[in-house]
């Protein structure tokens, strides 16, 4: 039994990715990845220089909404609320940042950028694979993007731009919505090695009391378990239309919730606000529940069960359907009070 993972030509020790966030910023977190058993880390997203007002962040930037207040790593519901936006270096701070990771690291470091200028994410692209990255994100689907970049324009060019310029795998990630198959078939089309479904939404909320938007004042990226129900909506959707691989994100707590992702296709699965909320040992308790579960269901690994939920998907023309009640009678006859 193993959890050894096969993925664009890299050898993981586990399916289990950290995500970029704010808990892929500095190396210390990286070596708090390795010594937890992660299978890899996507670091921290830079910006280009154009977007170099995102690389400073408000502060408090972080509030947890409906959150059970269990502590301890013992949390199981809660929503994430932050505005944290690109990393928070200069692009040459960034190029070292990944130097020095892959210097000392050993598991799989991959970068992550966002630009929306086409020559922009070449260039930065090609400096994260100069720099020693075993592959790299385009996160294109930020919740605290700009709302003036498109899909259609920006970031097909941009996909297209970073695949023909580099030699390393290339993971698209796609954010939550009716157009995620579409992305997905144009991200392959566009030579993507994998893409990554999905990133967080944007949100907003209120103090009534203050009667003003709470925090920095303005929208926010919003998450928590409960993502993982349309997320897992968007894996199943997309595994059954592209050929290229998928990494599942969104709302995991547990080895339960990444095998769910794994039984709908998804080859790897980012955690990151469960590692936020409940601790670093969240990834070595995760990858502990999955290796029971192999053991329990007498499996050698994940590839066994990869994509196998969707083959006892029902069509919705063979959905039984019964409402047990009658199309006539009592619940028709209106009648008048007793009054």
């Amino acid at each position: 039994m193993s959890l050894t993972t096969k993925f664009l030509g890299l050898t993981l020790q586990s399916p289990v990715f950290v995500a970029s966030g704010p808990a892929s910023h500095d190396v210390n977190q990286i070596q708090l990845a390795e010594e937890q058993k992660a299978g890899a880390v996507v670091l921290k997203t830079a910006c280009s220089d154009k977007y170099e007002h995102m690389r400073s962040w408000p502060r408090p930037r972080y509030k947890l909404l409906d959150w059970d207040k269990q502590i301890a790593g013992r949390s199981k519901t809660f929503s994430l609320y932050s505005y944290e936006q690109g990393y928070s270096g200069t692009l040459d701070d960034y190029w070292e940042f990944i130097r020095v990771c892959k210097k000392h690291a050993t598991i799989p470091i991959i970068g992550s950028i966002f630009a929306d200028d086409a020559r922009d994410w070449q260039e930065m692209a090609k400096k994260v694979e100069q720099s020693g990255a075993d592959a790299i994100e385009l996160d294109i689907s930020s919740p605290h993007r700009p709302g003036s970049v498109a899909f259609e324009t920006t970031f097909v060019a941009a996909i297209k731009i970073v695949v023909q310029s580099v030699k390393f795998p290339v993971l698209v990630k796609l954010g939550p919505g009716h157009e995620v198959v579409q992305q997905c078939l144009a991200a392959q089309e566009c030579g993507a090695s994998a893409v990554t479904l999905c990133n967080r939404m944007r949100g907003f909320d209120v103090d009534i009391e203050s009667q003003r938007p709470i925090l920095h004042g303005y929208y926010a990226g919003i998450g928590g378990p409960w993502a993982k129900y349309y997320t897992l909506r968007h894996v199943a959707e997309a595994a059954q239309e592209i050929k290229i691989p998928i990494g599942g994100t969104g709302g995991v707590m547990s080895g339960e919730d990444v095998i769910k992702y794994v039984l709908l296709g998804a080859s790897t699965v980012q955690i990151l606000s469960v590692i936020m909320v409940n601790g670093w040992d969240s990834v070595s308790r995760i990858n502990a529940e999955i290796e029971e579960y192999l053991s329990r269901k007498g499996l050698n690994s994940l590839d066994q069960i990869r994509g196998k939920a969707l083959q006892a998907m029902t069509s919705p023309e063979d959905i039984i359907r019964w409402s047990g009640e009658p199309k006539s009678g009592a619940r028709n006859d209106w009648k008048e009070s007793m009054d």
